[in-house]
């Protein structure tokens, strides 16, 4: 009864987030067309006419991995100052005339865009992407610019303990791997990029055969796939970026940085389970059970609620595709690191050795199965997520069978992967505050 109650309350509330949005029906409805341009694209699109609204995601595989630190986190700023004959300036007017959103971003194994217009004003926003996909200036100008931008972003950077404790825990594990620098990279490097640079990047790095898009929206499918070719089959057939070697994560270590505050900050991790492993769901409920379930979850109970010796405290699953990483955050007083640090151990030890209970399998899943739908209320997040499962070479059955893959995870699935996912004698621990912090 008690499950039966969860989940016609999770379908309120699914049916309550679509009532005023444009998707009426949900992920187990996904109409996902799988389409190829005359000229060799793929893609996936999902028309939906409801809004007079288009979303387009692109990716390209490779990131800031595969370059100099900092170099395509550069380039990401520069995509959109200007392309064609259009300068900086007159490339941000024509999207504001027009009320186009268009960004791009870069993270460490990929690097990707997003573009959002009105179906009227699909024909300006096209060719506005295509001029920045295949035609980017990087003038001297708008360069100087973006670079004081990222220097000013290195400063605050430098002074925030949250960003210290990250940067600092991926270099530590991950020593010497160019998965372990930053996306930012450094302010040295910073000060040097060029425009020949950004130019060696672009030609490296946007090509055909690493390319991932995915549309939704109001356009006919005959339209979207001839915009498609003029924006992407210029593209080199190959891309030429360089490879990243293979990773060995450290054993487990704790690494301390002093900085002034009110608090430390604590992250705390090992290596996890991608995205593509058929173990990823049930470690997804582990993880949901331990600490990713907010107040309900144990390291909340445990360490904030029982204890009152963190502010915060959370876990989750990084799905970065090529470093699946498990990983959490505290934050907590100088003296009570040490305490905290003993308690999330205990907690990793006690879910690894004894699993979850039936009562908190059945709650788990109650709440990823009921609150799957609210990912899917906006073309942008159906376009992001269309993006991720082709990112992992997943079909788009994926989408109709996911809560299935929850349904089925048993008591003995949760119990065999929390052995294999936690490991707490391996954790590699960053903690940023002040001098009396130790472990």
């Amino acid at each position: 009864m008690k499950r039966h109650l969860v989940k016609m309350i999770a379908g309120f509330c699914f049916l309550m987030a679509f009532a005023a949005g444009p998707f009426s029906s949900s992920a187990d409805a996904l109409e996902i067309r799988q389409l190829t341009s005359p000229k060799g694209i793929k893609l996936w699109f999902v028309k939906d006419t409801n809004l007079p609204i288009i979303q387009v995601r692109f990716l390209w595989r490779g990131g800031a991995a595969n370059f100099e630190p900092g170099l395509i986190r550069f380039l990401s700023t520069m995509m959109d100052e200007g392309a064609g004959d259009l300068n900086a300036k007159a490339f941000q007017t024509r999207k504001e005339d027009y009320g186009i959103k268009l960004s791009f971003s870069a993270d460490k194994d990929n690097f990707s865009g997003s573009l959002r217009t009105l179906s009227k004003h699909k024909d300006e926003a096209f060719s506005l992407l295509a001029l920045a996909v295949n035609q980017p200036r990087f003038d001297p100008a708008p360069l100087e610019r973006m670079r004081q931008a990222l220097m000013a972003g290195h400063r605050r950077s430098a002074s925030d303990s949250g960003t210290i404790a990250s940067e600092t825990w991926w270099q530590n594990a991950l020593e010497g791997h160019a998965y372990g620098n930053a996306v930012r990279g450094f302010p040295e490097f910073t000060q040097k990029v060029t425009p020949d640079m950004l130019r060696k990047a672009h030609r490296q790095l946007f090509a055909q055969d690493n390319l991932i898009i995915s549309v939704v929206g109001d356009i006919e499918e005959t339209d979207l796939l001839s915009q498609i070719d003029k924006i992407f089959a210029e593209l080199p057939v190959q891309n030429t970026t360089q490879q990243v070697g293979p990773f060995v994560p450290l054993d487990g270590n704790f690494v301390f940085v002093e900085f002034p505050g009110p608090q430390t900050e604590i992250i705390f991790g090992h290596i996890g389970i991608s995205f593509d492993d058929p173990d990823y769901y049930a470690a997804l409920v582990v993880n949901h059970i331990l600490g990713g379930g907010g107040f309900s979850a144990r390291l909340m109970t445990e360490i904030r609620e029982k204890r009152g010796l963190v502010y915060s405290v959370y876990s989750y699953l990084n799905e970065t595709g090529s470093l699946p990483v498990w990983m959490g955050r505290m934050g907590t007083s100088h003296k009570n690191v040490e305490e905290a640090l003993s308690v999330l151990r205990t907690e990793l030890k006690r879910m690894r050795e004894d699993g979850p209970s039936e009562t908190e399998l059945e709650n788990a899943k109650n709440y990823i199965e009921g609150s799957y739908a609210l990912g899917f209320d906006s073309g942008k997040k159906i376009a992001s997520k269309m993006l991720t499962a082709q990112f992992f070479d997943l079909p788009p059955s994926h989408f109709d069978k996911r809560n299935s893959y929850i349904e089925a995870i048993t008591l003995e699935d949760v119990r065999r992967v929390a052995r294999r996912l936690l490991k707490p004698d391996q954790l590699i621990i960053t903690a940023v505050g002040e001098k009396n912090t130790t472990e």
